[in-house]
C-alpha cells in the first residue's frame, strides 16, 4: 500500500498557533483584494457621472458585478474572521489549562518539599527554645533592673527637722556654758594672758638672787 499510494506524511502535525497565522494571513490577502474592489467602484462611480446613453448602461452592469464580488470576498473574509475568534478562543483555553497544570505540578512539588522540612521540625525543642528565651529575658531584666539601682548612704539621708533641733539643742549649750562664751568673747586680748598654772607659783614674778643684787647696785 506505501509503494503504490507512497508513505504517510511526516510533516509536522498543524497546531493553533499555525493555522492562526495562516487565517490570519488569508485574512489579509482578502483585505487587500476587497481594497482593490473598492477603488474600482470609485472609478465607475466617477466615470458614471460623465456618460449616458448605452456606455452608462454597461459602466453600472460592471459596476454591479465589482460590487457582487466584493460582497463574496466580505462574506469569506467574516467567516475567516469567525474561525479566526474560535481558534483564538481555544488557543487561549489551551494556554490556561497549560497553566493550570504547570501551577498544579508546582504546588505538588512544594508539598513534597513541605512535607520533608515539617519532619525535620520539633515542635518540642522550639517550645523549650522560647521557654529558654523568656528566662534569658527575665534574667537580663533583673541585671538590667540592678545595674539601674542608685547607690545609697548606710542609714539613709538625715532628717530635716532632727537635724534643726540639734541647731537649736547646741546653740543653748554654747551660750549655757561660760567656759566657751570666755573663748567666743575673749578675742586676742586673751591671747596675752599667761596660763593658770604659771600664775598660781609665787616664785615666777621674783627675780633670782643674783639677779636682786645686781638691781639693787643699780638703783643706788
Amino acid at each position: 500500500m506505501n509503494r503504490l499510494f507512497g508513505s504517510g506524511s511526516k510533516a509536522p502535525k498543524p497546531t493553533l498557533d499555525t493555522a492562526s497565522t495562516n487565517l490570519e494571513k488569508r485574512i489579509g490577502e482578502l483585505d487587500v483584494q476587497i481594497q482593490a474592489k473598492n477603488i474600482r467602484l470609485r472609478e465607475h462611480h466617477e466615470a458614471t457621472k460623465r456618460m449616458r446613453g448605452p456606455a452608462l448602461a454597461r459602466r453600472r452592469e460592471e459596476a454591479l458585478r465589482v460590487l457582487a464580488s466584493r460582497k463574496r470576498l466580505e462574506e469569506q473574509r467574516a467567516r475567516l474572521e469567525q474561525q479566526l475568534e474560535g481558534m483564538q478562543s481555544a488557543q487561549m483555553m489551551q494556554d490556561n489549562l497549560t497553566g493550570t497544570v504547570a501551577t498544579v505540578e508546582a504546588m505538588k512539588q512544594a508539598n513534597k518539599t513541605l512535607k520533608k522540612q515539617f519532619k525535620q521540625v520539633d515542635l518540642d525543642r522550639i517550645e523549650r527554645v522560647q521557654d529558654e528565651m523568656r528566662e534569658l529575658q527575665a534574667v537580663s531584666d533583673e541585671i538590667q533592673e540592678t545595674l539601674s539601682m542608685g547607690y545609697e548612704i548606710p542609714g539613709g539621708e538625715p532628717d530635716e527637722a532632727e537635724l534643726d533641733e540639734e541647731l537649736a539643742a547646741l546653740g543653748d549649750e554654747l551660750y549655757a556654758d561660760p567656759g566657751l562664751l570666755e573663748m567666743e568673747g575673749g578675742g586676742a586680748a586673751d591671747s596675752d594672758r599667761l596660763p593658770d598654772f604659771l600664775t598660781e607659783d609665787p616664785s615666777f614674778n621674783e627675780p633670782a638672787p643674783a639677779a636682786a643684787g645686781k638691781v639693787q647696785e643699780v638703783a643706788r
